[in-house]
C-alpha cells in the first residue's frame, strides 16, 4: 500500500480531504522528530498503535568476512525506535 492509497483510505473513513489527512500526518511526523530530537528521554505515542522513542546504540566494529577481511567501525549514534502496542501485536 503506497502513500496515496493510505491518504485515500483515511480520507474516506474520516470525511476529511486527502490534503488534510496528508497535512495531519506530516505534522505528526514533524512532532515526533522535533520532540525526540530535543528530549531523547521523551516518548511519543501513536494512539492505538504504539510508541516512538530514542534508542542509543554504542559503537560497533568487526571484520567483514565477505569483503576480504576488511575491518569496519560504526560510531555510536541514536536510532528511532517504535514499540508496537500489545493490543495490535496479534492480528
Amino acid at each position: 500500500m503506497n502513500k496515496t492509497d493510505v491518504l485515500k483510505m483515511v480520507a474516506e473513513s474520516t470525511e476529511l480531504s486527502q490534503k488534510d489527512v496528508d497535512a495531519v500526518l506530516a505534522a505528526y511526523a514533524n512532532l515526533v522528530k522535533e520532540t525526540l530530537t530535543s528530549d531523547k528521554t521523551e516518548k511519543v505515542t501513536l494512539p492505538g498503535l504504539g510508541t516512538f522513542s530514542v534508542k542509543h546504540v554504542g559503537e560497533r566494529s568487526g571484520v567483514a568476512a565477505l569483503a576480504g577481511g576488511k575491518a569496519w567501525t560504526k560510531p555510536e549514534h541514536d536510532e528511532l525506535k517504535f514499540k508496537i502496542s500489545s493490543s495490535v501485536k496479534e492480528i
